[in-house]
């Protein structure tokens, strides 16, 4: 999209260094000089461990039309600069003003799990009518919603928004610039405590989503959250809830786990119900596509074209993404990031494969959990003992947390083992490896899980599948 520069001042609130030629016209905004074009704004983005400023001299090298920063750059004087307090705070305004231009209905969801997946599901149900935009991966905060917005064609019909926090205020902030026609927070769970200290300070936070829409927005509660349904309400707002509740207005029935084929269950609306097979492993990705049907209804697509964009849905990479690996081993990749409710129900989904396999847990730390680290830990290896997992595989700064935990609850403590390296790993598994077995990676970003399937995949590729 083209912006005039005196459009740029207006909408930033932004003090120019010297009156800009009001006839400028910038191609287009960009916060990387690696992708900015000739004739862009370039916005400098400070952050804790970067400093676009740094770069300010690279931006006009490549030709941009206008920088847009903190702090003035006295080496520059070929291109207009533009200065405001704060450039990530400008960015969001940005976005703002051009959402305002768009004629697009906004779907903004949020929740403290499964949002990628119910956006990607809803993106595959809109898309069977609509032109219909989408968060790209997952940029999904203060910088992420932004990009995502300003690259919205004209034309589309949708766009579907993910919002993601980690800290108090950033629902609110992100809301106030979508400005959505639709808002939707797919579950609470214990997430990032560090910041939000407990579960109410996570419902709190999500529930800024419902507070901060426009009031004609239509809210979507999921009935199966307790902590949900304790986000007070305005009378005059449109609900639409979803869920296995019995009361919820679009839910899930008759729910069949498949195995590796994934899951069957109905469909129902007050009106009207379809059966669907949904091709993911774990149950729990019902309640995403509950999630995603309910904003498809809603929307005025048909229950038989909800079925047939749920039933050819691709999952998302690293969330217990199933590798098979040989026709006895198979390996669950849900090394994306971790939470207690995440790994808990990863857990329940490798004990799908009881009696026929071993189940093999590799497990590592839950991150950004706070004073509750050790608690939620405790409960993980806990869990291991309850789903009858037979092996855990531990590394970690909370490693032996997770193995009291399982002790505590009656596991065999000779069937855990840490490991540091490759060496160590595939050492502790070689004897499991003989006959069927799953073996589930599961951790949060920072310990690089993936690496322990690469490492897996490799050792069991060169010996056919058996270590």
């Amino acid at each position: 999209m083209n912006w005039n520069i005196m459009e740029i001042v207006e909408a930033t609130g932004a003090t120019p260094a010297s009156l800009p030629d009001p006839s400028l016209v910038l191609s287009g905004i960009s916060t990387d000089t690696r992708s900015l074009g000739r004739g862009e704004l370039f916005i400098a983005l400070k952050g804790e461990h970067y400093d676009g400023h740094h770069f300010v001299n690279v931006a006009v090298l490549k030709g941009a039309g206008a920088i847009l920063v903190q702090r003035p750059d006295p080496v520059v004087q070929e291109v207009p600069q533009l200065f405001v307090p704060d450039t990530l705070h400008a960015y969001g305004k940005l976005a703002a003003a051009y959402r305002k231009k768009l004629k697009t209905r906004f779907i903004a969801i949020t929740g403290s799990m499964g949002k990628t997946t119910v956006k990607e599901m809803a993106h595959a149900i809109l898309s069977k009518r609509y032109r219909c935009a989408k968060t790209e991966k997952n940029e999904n905060n203060r910088i992420g919603v932004p990009k995502t917005i300003l690259r919205i064609p004209p034309d589309a019909e949708t766009a579907i928004i993910e919002m993601g926090s980690n800290m108090p205020g950033e629902i609110a902030l992100l809301t106030e610039i979508v400005q959505p026609d639709r808002a939707m927070i797919t579950n609470t769970a214990p997430v990032h405590l560090e910041h939000f200290i407990s579960p109410e300070g996570v419902r709190i936070e999500k529930g800024a989503l419902f507070w901060r829409s426009p009031e004609h927005a239509i809210r979507f509660i999921n009935q199966d959250d307790e902590n949900i349904r304790k986000i007070p309400l305005k009378s005059e707002w449109i609900i639409q809830s979803f869920g296995r509740e019995e009361e919820s207005d679009v839910r899930g029935t008759q729910i069949v786990s498949l195995g590796l084929n994934g899951t069957r269950f109905t469909l129902s609306t007050p009106g009207s119900q379809i059966e669907i097979n949904l091709p993911l492993l774990g149950v729990h990705h019902v309640n995403d596509a509950i999630a995603a049907a309910s904003i498809g209804i809603i929307e005025g697509i048909s229950l038989q074209e909800i079925k047939s964009a749920l039933e050819s849905f691709k999952g998302t990479k690293h969330r217990l993404e199933p590798i098979i690996v040989s026709p006895n081993i198979i390996i669950l990749n849900d090394t994306y990031n971790a939470s207690p409710v995440a790994t808990i129900m990863a857990i329940r989904t490798l004990s799908v494969f009881h009696p026929t396999h071993t189940l093999i847990a590799i497990l590592g730390d839950m991150l950004e959990l706070g004073k509750a680290a050790n608690h939620y830990h405790r409960k993980i290896g806990a869990e291991c003992a309850r789903a009858g997992i037979h092996v855990i595989g531990l590394i970690g700064t909370y490693a032996e947390t997770i193995r009291t935990g399982a002790i505590e609850n009656g596991f065999d403590e000779s069937q855990i083992f840490y490991f540091e390296n490759a060496r160590q790993l595939l050492m502790h598994l070689t004897p499991y490896l003989d006959r069927p077995a799953v073996i589930l990676v599961k951790g949060s970003n920072a310990l690089h899980m993936e690496q322990w399937v690469k490492i897996l995949l490799s050792a069991l590729s060169e010996k056919g599948g058996n270590a």
